[in-house]
């Protein structure tokens, strides 16, 4: 934070502006910097802010957003980033930060992640994404050069489990197994939910992609509720502005990864099986619209049909990511504080979770049964 100015010093300079910043560093623990494979993740998400977002916002403007409030305006405010104070290094030291605006004093809130959103608030959302997935797929095919140079050299896959002990991981599948079948889904459902688990870990450890379609673009992959913020107007019930954080495992793919992540971890919905096509043909219509908006050239391959087959060709590689994320979702709140280090294996601790979370990994196999995706 930068001090008041002292106008009595020196009436000739200008004033100083006071700036309420947060820093975002390295973890501590050499056991997570390997776990979060920071030296890839750090560079990630510092590109995000000072690369990916100035193209962004310059196919915008190229393409006519100058209305107010039409500019995509998800990200937070970042004033600058380094791997380290020696220009020399390459790989991120104790001295790497980022510096961003915080939030949090800016008047934005996380949501409650054991509630998730409503209807009203998960729609708004999916119309915030829909722009973020739609400006990298406009400029892909518009300015391929830009899209190659500036942007998808950033996106590469990970496996965010490779720094993972090989005990950790057999842990973590035998969990998977036991929480399966705790859930009373019948016992053929049990052994397909289970098999394409382990499948979508291979593939994932294997760094095989989705098929690529015009439905391929910048993921966020990991947007659920502690990776938003939202700003709500003077009355606290309407949201007036969304952000997107923690952006270190962006990567190309096709964006139902994202909207049905985001869907099922995220979505409180007592109607969440019935609603699902709903949800889908909302964020559909906010693409397309997008799209057109921005000149996409193979306007005609966008149609509902297409997306989709898009859904159910993509939607069964997404249920491990999903599986994995609902253990730390519906966690009791006092079993993890929120801003803390911890040890991977506490997350597979059965005093985590309580019966919120066997029905949310309940409704999830009877989507992914009903669907034909498992």
């Amino acid at each position: 934070m930068l001090a008041p100015h002292d106008s009595s010093s020196n009436d000739d300079q200008p004033p100083v502006e006071l700036l309420h910043l947060v820093a975002k560093m390295r973890p501590s623990s050499e056991e997570f910097l390997e776990i979060f494979q920071i030296d890839i993740t750090f560079v990630k998400e510092a590109a995000v802010y000072l690369k990916i977002v100035p193209s962004l916002l310059a196919l915008q403007r190229e393409q006519g957003f100058d209305g107010d409030g039409e500019l995509i305006d998800v990200f937070c405010r970042c004033f600058n980033a380094r791997v380290s104070l020696d220009p020399a290094v390459e790989k991120v030291d104790q001295d790497g930060v980022m510096l961003f605006e915080n939030l949090k004093l800016a008047g934005y809130v996380t949501a409650d992640r054991r509630k998730g959103f409503n209807r009203e608030l998960a729609r708004y959302v999916l119309k915030k994404l829909a722009l973020f997935h739609a400006i990298p797929i406009a400029l892909r095919y518009l300015k391929p050069d830009v899209f190659e140079a500036g942007i998808h050299k950033y996106l590469v896959k990970i496996d965010i489990d490779a720094g993972l002990s090989q005990g950790t991981l057999r842990q973590m599948m035998d969990v998977f197994r036991q929480d399966i079948l705790r859930t009373g889904v019948e016992a053929g459902l049990a052994g397909r939910a289970y098999a394409k688990i382990n499948e979508c870990h291979r593939r994932q450890a294997q760094l095989i992609s989705d098929q690529l379609t015009c439905y391929c673009t910048m993921l966020h992959n990991d947007l659920w509720v502690n990776n938003m913020m939202i700003k709500y107007d003077p009355t606290g019930q309407v949201p007036c502005s969304l952000k997107f954080v923690d952006f270190q495992l962006i990567q190309m793919d096709s964006l139902v990864r994202d909207v049905i992540f985001f869907i099922i971890t995220s979505v409180n919905d007592p109607e969440l099986e019935a609603q699902l096509d709903g949800y889908f043909e909302y964020y559909f219509q906010q693409l397309a619209a997008n799209l057109a908006r921005l000149q996409f050239p193979s306007q005609d391959e966008l149609t509902l049909e297409s997306f989709r087959e898009e859904i159910d060709r993509v939607a069964p590689f997404e249920l491990y990511h999903i599986v994995s994320m609902l253990r730390v979702v519906l966690a009791r709140k006092e079993s993890i504080p929120d801003q803390s280090e911890q040890d991977a294996a506490l997350f597979f601790n059965d005093n985590l979770v309580e019966e919120d979370y066997y029905r949310r990994l309940e409704v999830t196999l009877r989507i992914y049964d009903q669907r034909g995706w498992i």
